[in-house]
């Protein structure tokens, strides 16, 4: 036989080998078929990466979607819906507008993400597309916290300083090529300036300038001033990618714990106008003025020291401490927050702290289901010893309006008990009027001899909300149905709430105020400059909300207590800029003409990057279940 000849083996023993059954080969198929379409999927992501936003868990997609906003929103929700549960695997489909996500549950083995993403496509695009509104920076696209580090635009701007510190490297080997400093700084002006930024954001209408604008500015840095200032930009960066990964723990965290079904993920849009523009903060207010007067010294300059040496005067007014510590501190609060499990579904508003001048704090978001005896009133000469211990041990606060009997005493609703002679309405009344929701009656056989006063207890954590609100320094405005409203009387003013909140908040808004809800109301959260969503156990959660805490109000206590603080690191900032600026605009004249702008440059990067000071502490926690990004 040739050694190319094809081996025969007899078929008589291979017919006698313990082979196994078809069914135990059903699982090792299944998986080898759901590893190549994952290989397959990964190729062709590499190939032609998608433009949409993907995340996977166990069992659910995530997918980006658009057009849910505006007018037909609510048409291209519902198209998008029907379309994904069409699919033989998927088993239900919903969106979620305030995220500009639809939550996907499949089945086994899950459908491919670009059959997904292809049925998306062509329900979004089945009408004409509404206008695109004007871009505001003052309400930003949502950045989902599922994201993590890698949706976080950092990542581009950390990569642009990698690449900027390379060519400064090599431009020490080369020193015949340069660019002029002052490319860099008409940059950084636009990059500081809120009125230039603003300007070029609304021309491009926002999303191409605001991630490449950072990106710009690093390169041209690393290229005019050989990497000055680049080493200090890419720590910040590094801090703000760190703070994207926490966001990207926490929601991997407690994804499973908020969402159970589709009725935990269905949300519809929701307005986030505000009736006016917002008033203008510290660091805007203070940036300009610097900056008006850098130029008006820079004029001044110009005929006595040079055109170059006057360039510099001016670049050197340029605040870059006041984003600097803004971004610090947000990134410090972000990164902790992050570690107690709240969610950032929008982490600008956690730059927008500092701006923050009326908390409103929703009283149904500090209430709780179970009821308290907050008042009593004794009728007929009652002795109040032996009629308080009777209360007490009749009174049950898991059933508080149910009719308890013992010993001859009864305990119940007015209109239920069976009495002689008084019926005790006019000390209910006067028991409302002080602040009771509820009365009952505590009766000695037929014979009543005390009306009771109940209302909710207090939600644990919400006297340090209470407190913080108060700390913060900011006007408290409490959110009430309730005429005569007891136990808060910390608040300095009083609107209404419920289906009237959203009215409230916006009547705030337009006279001048920026609001911080603490609430429940989707809507409302929404509505808010910063809405801290609380939503208890078993419920849905508060979608439409910055930020979401759940039931733990001691974090929502921090975010409220964040707000005085930042308020003092943005006026500290501006100081601490204002030094800097003269030591540039010093530095600038002394300098030889072709250094002024990199001296003045230099002195301004070193009064930027200064160190947060919000502590944060404790060690993240690691994910319970496998979430990936694609």
């Amino acid at each position: 036989m040739s050694p190319l000849s094809p081996l025969r083996l007899p078929l008589a023993p291979l017919q006698l080998l313990p082979l196994p059954p078809l069914q135990l080969l059903a699982p090792i198929k299944a998986g080898v078929a759901a590893g190549m379409r994952d290989a397959a999927g990964a190729v062709g992501r590499l190939v032609r990466p998608s433009q949409r936003g993907v995340w996977s868990y166990p069992g659910r997609y995530y997918i980006e979607v658009r057009g849910v906003h505006g007018i037909g929103g609510e048409q291209v929700a519902r198209r998008v819906e029907r379309a994904l549960e069409e699919h033989p695997r998927v088993q239900w489909a919903r969106v979620n507008a305030p995220s500009e996500r639809v939550v996907v549950a499949v089945g086994k083995p899950p459908p491919s993400e670009q059959d997904l993403i292809a049925r998306i496509e062509r329900a979004e695009v089945q009408e004409p597309v509404a206008p695109t509104e004007e871009f505001d920076e003052w309400a930003p696209e949502p950045r989902h916290p599922s994201g993590g580090a890698k949706e976080a635009q950092s990542l581009a701007v950390v990569a642009a300083d990698v690449v900027g510190l390379s060519v400064a490297t090599a431009l020490r080997l080369t020193p015949w090529l340069k660019l002029p400093t002052e490319v860099a700084a008409a940059l950084s002006i636009i990059q500081n300036h809120p009125r230039l930024r603003r300007l070029a954001l609304a021309i491009t209408r926002g999303q191409p300038t605001e991630e490449a604008l950072p990106v710009l500015a690093a390169l041209t840095q690393g290229v005019a001033t050989r990497g000055g200032g680049l080493a200090l930009d890419l720590i910040q960066r590094m801090a703000l990618w760190r703070e994207a990964e926490a966001e990207g723990r926490a929601w991997a965290a407690m994804e499973p714990q908020l969402v159970h079904g589709p009725q935990d993920v269905v949300a519809e849009p929701i307005v986030v106008e505000r009736p006016g523009k917002p008033p203008q903060d510290t660091v805007e207010r203070f940036a300009e003025r610097s900056m008006a007067a850098g130029a008006a010294a820079g004029v001044l300059a110009s005929p006595f020291a040079g055109p170059r040496r006057g360039f510099a005067v001016a670049f050197s007014s340029v605040p870059k401490a006041p984003g600097a510590g803004r971004e610090g501190f947000a990134t410090s609060v972000g990164q902790f927050l992050a570690l107690r499990g709240v969610l950032a579904m929008d982490r600008s508003s956690l730059r927008r702290l500092g701006r923050v001048d009326t908390v409103v704090l929703d009283e149904a978001a500090l209430r709780g289901d179970r009821y308290e005896p907050i008042d009593l009133e004794l009728l007929g000469g009652a002795d109040p010893e032996r009629t308080a211990e009777r209360l007490f041990g009749l009174f049950d606060p898991e059933e508080p309006l149910e009719t308890r009997h013992d010993s001859g005493w009864v305990l119940g609703s007015l209109d239920r008990l069976e009495l002689t002679g008084r019926t005790g309405q006019q000390a209910a009344a006067r028991l409302r009027r002080r602040g009771s929701e509820r009365v009952l009656g505590l009766a000695r056989g037929s014979r009543l001899q005390a009306v009771v006063g109940l209302a909710p207890q207090t939600v644990p954590g919400a006297e340090a909300v209470a407190a913080a609100a108060r700390r913060a320094g900011s006007r408290i405005v409490l959110a009430t149905d309730r005429p005569h409203p007891t136990g808060f009387t910390f608040a300095d003013a009083v609107v209404p709430s419920g289906r009237r909140l959203v009215a409230s908040v916006r009547s705030l808004q337009a006279d001048g105020a920026v609001v911080l809800l603490l609430s429940g109301n989707r809507r409302a959260l929404g509505a808010a400059d910063c809405g801290v969503g609380v939503h208890r156990d078993g419920e849905p959660p508060a979608w439409g909300a910055h930020l979401l805490v759940g039931a733990d109000l001691e974090s929502a206590g921090l975010i409220v207590d964040a707000v005085g603080v930042a308020a003092r690191v943005d006026r500290e900032s501006a100081l601490l800029s204002a030094g800097g600026s003269a030591v540039g605009a010093v530095a600038a004249l002394q300098a030889a003409p072709n250094q002024t702008t990199a001296r003045a440059a230099a002195a301004g990067t070193t009064g930027g990057p200064w160190p947060s000071p919000w502590a944060t502490g404790g060690r993240a926690s690691s994910s319970p279940a496998p979430w990936t990004r694609r």
